[in-house]
């Protein structure tokens, strides 16, 4: 089945980037006057790059997020209206069947608008980008969430839909405009995110530029033997999204023997020193106990495979303290990079990935990116190696461009 997507769901998994912005807005009570409102729309321009092998009606846009964080998912039409989502939608006229379900019709396509303004204010904003196909996205019977694809659920309806999504969030005056493309999930189709700021001279692109068939073709000549059956007819699934590297998979111990040398040193001591803190402590058993800048000793517990490739489990879970999930990130982003033996390497990238055992996955989409930047697992952003790029100021962008390639 596919996952819901309820407000608390999706907070939890939108990227550290957006920790602050959401934290921000939160605390805000006072909403912005209608006019400073209505100020805040931007243009979304989006291109079609993939050389006529798609032509603009074959590419769809669904774009979906909440207009204040915790709220109502809404969803965008081709004239800017942003909607609420309603599961009487399911069954009302222009519908989508698949399967013998009927879902919603929240896409459009390039023919039908190529430049739609956004709304001045998006939190947990995910535009999806489906060639050929619009997406089938089950909505709750409360309308409460939305369900995303199941990309290892060959039932799923969107299995056979060429996908690949934008995330974002931005509140005019209030949170800073911040987003990304990510291969955290998966790879679809190369794209490309030009964010522009005219005000303030701000022109940055990320993305992929190469063809797919190169993509592809790299990614099964580059990575190693357990990362090669994550390519499939679709899309390159992300070791965090596959079953290969959870447990009962293949690769569910991929990481074991680097974590249990790494933890074994650690019960040596442990010390990292980075952006003027200092964090010292001791393994005992399968516990690091430690402190950040002497703070109360916090604990955090020996990982598994799955913990590594999903950030989460041992490294970020519910109840950490935000030291804890600090450390936590620390370790995912150095376990990942294949760094995690030697603190001195944690914030040196250009000793990433040069070990044995480390996500190649990750590593070649950082090879393939523009100025080698991805977000192939979900801390990519420690020590700035991310694809996400946030404006210093709360004004909106004056362009979002997202091309479309393949």
């Amino acid at each position: 089945m596919s996952t819901k997507h309820s407000p608390q769901r999706t907070g939890r998994r939108l990227r550290r980037a957006f920790a602050a912005l959401l934290l921000l807005a939160s605390t805000c009570a006072v909403a912005a006057p209608q006019a400073q409102a209505a100020a805040g729309r931007f243009p979304l321009t989006l291109k079609n790059n993939t050389g006529g092998k798609w032509s603009d009606a074959q590419v769809y846009v669904t774009m979906l997020g909440m207009p204040e964080p915790g709220g109502k998912w809404h969803y965008l039409k081709p004239d800017g209206t942003f909607t609420p989502i309603n599961h009487n939608d399911e069954t009302a006229p222009g519908h989508l069947t698949k399967k013998g379900r009927n879902y919603a019709n929240m896409s459009f396509t390039l023919a039908q608008a190529s430049t739609v303004t956004m709304p001045p204010s998006v939190y947990g904003g995910r535009i999806y980008l489906s060639l050929g196909s619009p997406m089938y996205l089950p909505i709750a019977a409360d309308d409460s969430g939305w369900g995303g694809p199941d990309l290892n659920n060959p039932a799923d309806p969107n299995a056979d839909v060429y996908l690949d999504w934008y995330e974002y969030t931005f509140a005019n005056g209030k949170a800073n405009f911040g987003g990304n493309t990510t291969q955290v999930d998966m790879f679809g189709f190369p794209m490309t995110a030009r964010l522009q700021q005219s005000s303030t001279g701000y022109d940055q692109t990320v993305g992929i530029t190469a063809s797919r068939d190169q993509v592809f073709s790299r990614y099964s000549g580059e990575v190693g033997a357990a990362f090669k059956p994550l390519a499939g007819t679709h899309r390159i699934l992300a070791p965090s999204a596959s079953a290969l590297f959870a447990p009962g998979g293949a690769q569910a111990n991929y990481f074991q023997s680097t974590i249990d040398q790494v933890w074994s040193k650690y019960a040596g001591g442990f010390t990292l020193t980075r952006l003027g803190q200092k964090f010292t402590g001791k393994v005992s058993g399968d516990t690091l106990t430690f402190t950040k800048d002497g703070s109360a000793p916090q604990k955090l517990g020996k990982p598994t495979t799955k913990d590594v490739v999903t950030c989460s489990g041992a490294l970020a879970s519910p109840g950490m303290s935000s030291i804890e999930l600090e450390l936590g990130a620390e370790f995912c982003a150095a376990f990942n990079r294949g760094v995690a033996q030697d603190t001195a390497k944690w914030y040196t990238p250009s000793a990433y990935y040069t070990g044995t055992v480390q996500n190649d996955y990750a590593k070649f989409f950082h090879s393939v990116g523009i100025d080698h930047r991805a977000y192939g697992f979900a801390y990519d952003d420690i020590n700035d190696q991310s694809s996400v790029k946030i404006l210093d100021n709360s004004n909106p962008p004056s362009a979002l461009t997202l091309s479309v390639g393949w």
